[in-house]
């Protein structure tokens, strides 16, 4: 959403993926309602705060050893430089991961629900072991 607002989205009436270079998304994501929107981007702010706050609790046990003086040493300043570019850099790497496997699991949860919804195979039977128990494996050579 931010990226729309600061004018980096699609051009108007192109549809999402469209006007920008590279490929359009696989699934874009559903309209959301205003309400819904709100509510996941005061989760993301939530999320951030939360990565943030841990990030500087860390640096600071970590750097800060002296609390006699109002400024931070040089010692001091250089630790937190380091702990603080070495936190960001791992959260940026472990984001593009996020993102290059989170089509491939929305595609799979896709097909984990779509099953269930359009025949009564085995989520029946599982419903019927009480989720307990396990299904025999299907006859090699047949599936999706």
């Amino acid at each position: 959403a931010a990226a729309r607002e600061a004018g980096g989205g699609a051009a108007p009436g192109l549809g999402p993926g469209r006007g920008r270079a590279g490929p359009p998304p696989l699934h874009p994501p559903p309209p959301m309602e205003p309400a819904a929107e709100q509510q996941q981007q005061l989760r993301s702010l939530r999320d951030f705060l939360l990565v943030y706050n841990r990030l500087t609790e860390l640096c600071f046990q970590h750097c800060v050893c002296n609390l006699n003086y109002r400024l931070l040493t040089g010692q001091e300043e250089t630790c937190l430089d380091a702990c603080a570019g070495k936190l960001v850099r791992s959260n940026h790497r472990l984001m593009r991961a996020y993102v290059g496997l989170m089509p491939s699991l929305l595609q799979r949860r896709a097909a984990n629900t779509q099953p269930s919804t359009t025949q009564d195979g085995p989520p029946a039977a599982l419903m019927a072991t009480g989720g307990q128990g396990s299904l025999p494996d299907p006859p090699k050579g047949s599936g999706p």
